[in-house]
């Protein structure tokens, strides 16, 4: 009984296939998308001044225990800021280069707590 029924719906699957869906069709091909350009997302991060020229800047970071130095180039010379300085970098990568946008001197300062006097 149940090869009959498999075998009926098995010619029944058969004869419902036209020959028309076996017709391969045409592909139409698609205009390519317009890509506007995207803007560069800004980073920053805060690392030691390494070699600093006119045109380029390189800052060293430490990330996770590892040592990593990235150049970047700048558009204009960064004035007050030398060899060896502590620098926040906010910058921005274009066509692979790492582009610059601020450079900020970084100064510590330290909170120094002074012992109150408590009023009764």
């Amino acid at each position: 009984m149940f090869t009959v029924l498999f075998v009926l719906v098995f010619i029944m699957t058969a004869i419902a296939v036209d020959e028309s869906s076996l017709v391969p069709v045409k592909a139409e091909i698609a205009e390519p998308a317009t890509v506007k350009e995207t803007r560069g997302t800004h980073v920053s991060f805060t690392g030691i001044v390494k070699a600093i020229s006119d045109t380029t800047l390189m800052v060293e970071r430490t990330v996770r225990d590892k040592a990593e130095t990235l150049e970047f180039a700048l558009d204009k010379p960064v004035e007050k800021i030398k060899i060896g300085d502590k620098v926040k970098v906010s910058f921005v990568k274009k066509e692979g280069k790492y582009i610059a946008a601020h450079v900020t001197l970084v100064v510590n300062k330290k909170i120094i707590k002074k012992d109150t006097p408590k009023t009764k």
